[in-house]
């Protein structure tokens, strides 16, 4: 099953379990109850799946879901994700980003004829 880039939001997300989780009958895997409810925690298909895990281990996360998330890389994570790289030596090794693109501000047509006709 795969969701279209028009659903959800972007991601990953961190998996935080819920203190009330832990309580789960000894009989019963904590993780079989989770992934018996849900959609499958991983979508190994996704573009940005190899993305999702240098995200992951740049934030130092023990885990991270695909649920929900649209198939789109949340730039404020990357951004994050960057600035761990900068205080963690093996993150950086083993984590890298594409490098951010800097904006070029481009007048616009009509305002550069008005200076060239000194309106």
């Amino acid at each position: 099953m795969t969701q279209s880039a028009t659903t959800g939001t972007p991601g990953p997300f961190e998996v935080r379990l819920e203190p009330h989780l832990h309580a789960q009958p000894s009989d019963q895997p904590l993780s079989a109850s989770i992934e018996s409810d849900h959609p499958p925690r991983r979508r190994y298909e996704c573009g940005q799946y190899d993305e999702c895990l240098k995200l992951a281990a740049a934030l130092n996360w023990d885990s991270f879901t695909c649920r929900g998330c649209s198939g789109e890389i949340n730039e404020t994570l990357v951004w994050r994700a960057r600035q761990s790289t900068k205080k963690d030596s093996v993150a950086k090794a083993i984590c890298t980003f594409a490098p951010v693109q800097k904006f070029v501000r481009v007048e616009p047509i009509a305002d550069s004829k008005e200076k060239a006709s000194g309106s």
